[in-house]
């Protein structure tokens, strides 16, 4: 033993004759303080966790690491993660070997900027204020708190949460993309407010004042009643959710993180903010400053953003270098190259994509994996990451579709197999595109077409025949992947929390298709025909007719049925007596006759009434009708044209 001193916390899951926490239950830790900790890493790392506990550490004291030197034969990462026993702000000792202390003068030192008798720092101080100020001033002026992570953004919502709630009875509501985002909020909370849980996500105090979480999705698809709105994280909700929140909600304040996974850096909240100018003239903003456990420049800080590349920014390159050149990237390169390996991952961040700390060692450490990057000169602006999936043994493989095993990875091989029976998808290979990200002043350039022509010219090198994706539905994104070439295979049932969409998933035929294709696509379309009016009754509008098209599984309306059409159109037969011959006319032409993608309100009603099947009355008043009788002459008007070109 090199040294003694006295822990406060252990996470273990090996070390005997301790009160040690296991890592199963380390999140236990989320919302509190503590002393020195240390965590044995000996028999697994997972980098969530760890950065997680770390940030519970409080000025003064130690996170001390206990690492098995030996796990890096095996792992990019872990090779990489014991380079930092050498950063200017660790001490690495070895047991057997030699070991390195700081190279600077480190100075831990409390935080000296807390309120002794509100217990927060002067910057959440004016947080807290700006919140309650949202609640009782003008509507529609929403507030802005930014921030690097560990400067009490979360804390500060939910002590101002508590004592909007002590005042009067106030319905309070907290949306982020997963309940894991607002613990802290929510423990800050309660110990504040003294309140009782009231279900899995809610929280009621004595005066009938109640918190509650609903995820941003169904936010805006129940718009529950609320006198505050808190949105937490908000860097990790795409943008068209944040303008709908904006606009759907007249009391809000947001979260954002500057510098740390859980946000996009400053390039979203140089978004964000003019979208706030834009829509919401009285917005404020607070940026909270000062560390709440710890004192400025504090080194384990220093260190986990070094360590994690909290700080990752991306680079622009000099708009004098020349075009673009696309270049593979090798794992074992980015483990020793930190600036490209830092500039990759302030693309991902950037890109929105939701990036834990566990991802940079997915990136260095994944099996089957490829890595294309775009160039500006040595700049890297945009970078694609692919898996390969599939190609298992039969046996395996009917395993997998009868529910027996599950496989790791493999994400789009192992849903389409299973969510069609299809044992081939699984016994051959295909590539998945996982990420696709450009710089935001580099889009629009064909920059992200060539990173994938490049990836599919690998798979056809590599005799591969599927190329594929997986990817949160809207109009823009489906009409990038089509216009490449890649077909619908699945689209998801649920809604995804953080984007608020139905996840679709794609593919290309390289050089061959395989024999499994067609069918899988056919019972995309079969289900799709008959999902529209219960799972997908509240799907975008715009996005139906593309979907549709090219459907193979719609018949073409019979002359009697056609002739059916042409009298509701003339007014002679009531909709409610021609509603089949109507749906089979209209689904007819979605599938049959190119879209042009441009806005048709009338073309969006039908969907809404016939294939959604909303009510009469939900119809009229999203399109700003009257009433049934007006929406229903607007859709005789409109099929009439139709039938008349």
């Amino acid at each position: 033993m090199l040294f003694a001193c006295d822990l406060d916390s252990v996470i273990s899951d090996e070390l005997k004759g301790i009160d040690a926490i296991p890592w199963s239950k380390a999140k236990q830790l989320l919302g509190q303080e503590t002393g020195t900790l240390a965590l044995d890493l000996r028999q697994g790392l997972d980098v969530d966790k760890l950065c997680a506990a770390a940030g519970c550490v409080r000025g003064g004291a130690l996170l001390l690491l206990i690492v098995n030197e030996e796990s890096s034969n095996h792992s990019r990462f872990y090779h990489r993660f014991l380079r930092f026993g050498e950063h200017p702000s660790a001490a690495f000792l070895r047991q057997h070997g030699e070991s390195s202390l700081p190279t600077m003068d480190v100075a831990i030192a409390k935080c000296e900027g807390i309120d002794a008798n509100t217990g927060t720092t002067a910057s959440q101080k004016t947080a807290i204020e700006a919140i309650e100020k949202v609640l009782k001033g003008h509507r529609r002026r929403p507030t802005l708190l930014v921030a690097d992570r560990g400067r009490g953004k979360s804390s500060a919502m939910g002590i101002a949460a508590s004592e909007v709630m002590r005042q009067s009875k106030k319905q309070i509501v907290v949306t982020s993309p997963t309940f894991s985002n607002v613990e802290t909020l929510f423990y800050h909370a309660v110990e504040r407010g003294g309140l009782s849980k009231n279900g899995r996500f809610s929280f009621v105090s004595d005066n009938g004042s109640e918190l509650s979480f609903i995820a941003p999705d169904a936010l805006l698809r129940d718009k529950p009643p609320c006198d505050l709105l808190l949105v937490d994280e908000a860097a990790a909700i795409p943008l068209p959710m944040l303008s709908k929140i904006l606009k759907g909600f007249s009391r809000v304040v947001f979260s954002s993180t500057e510098h740390g996974y859980e946000g996009t850096g400053r390039a979203f909240s140089t978004r964000f903010r003019n979208m706030l100018n834009a829509v919401a003239k009285g917005w404020r903003e607070v940026c909270l400053t000062e560390p709440v456990r710890w004192a400025e420049n504090d080194p384990l800080e220093l260190w986990l953003f070094s360590a994690f590349l909290f700080d990752a920014e991306p680079l622009l390159p000099n708009t004098s270098e020349p075009a673009v050149t696309i270049r593979l990237l090798d794992a074992n390169d980015l483990t020793n190259d930190e600036n490209t390996l830092k500039q990759l991952f302030s693309l991902l961040v950037t890109a929105h994509y939701q990036t834990s700390p566990n991802d940079l060692v997915q990136l260095l450490d994944g099996q089957d994996q490829h890595t294309i990057g775009a160039y500006c000169g040595n700049v890297l602006v945009g970078a694609l990451l692919a898996s390969k999936e599939g190609g298992f043994e039969r046996d395996l493989a009917q395993a997998v579709v009868d529910g027996k095993r599950r496989l790791k990875g493999h994400l789009l091989a192992q849903s389409l197999s299973t969510h069609t029976g299809n044992v081939e998808v699984l016994t051959s290979a295909l590539l998945r595109i996982v990420r696709i990200a450009v710089l935001p002043e580099f889009r629009n350039k064909g920059i992200g077409k060539q990173l994938i022509c490049e990836l599919e010219g690998m798979a056809a090198s590599e005799n591969i025949q599927i190329v594929g994706t997986s990817f949160g539905a809207n109009l823009g994104l489906w009409q990038f992947w089509s216009s490449l070439g890649y077909q619908p295979l699945r689209l998801g049932v649920q809604r995804d929390a953080a984007s608020g969409t139905y996840s679709l998933q794609m593919a290309k035929p390289i050089q061959h298709k395989p024999d499994w294709f067609d069918g899988i696509q056919h019972l995309f379309y079969l289900n799709l025909s008959y999902q529209m009016a219960e799972q997908f009754l509240d799907m975008d509008t715009a996005l139906i007719p593309a979907l549709l098209s090219g459907a193979d599984v719609v018949a073409t309306p019979s002359d009697i049925a056609l002739h059916q059409v042409r009298l509701f159109a003339q007014g002679n037969l009531g909709y409610d007596l021609v509603t089949g011959s109507l749906w089979q006319w209209f689904v007819h032409r979605l599938a049959t006759e190119p879209s042009d993608n441009k806005s048709d309100e009338i073309r969006s009603l039908m969907i809404a009434r016939l294939l959604q099947r909303q009510s009469w009355a939900d119809v009229a008043e999203q399109f700003g009708f009257r009433g049934r009788k007006d929406t229903e002459s607007a859709m005789r008007d409109w099929i009439r044209h139709q039938l008349a070109q």
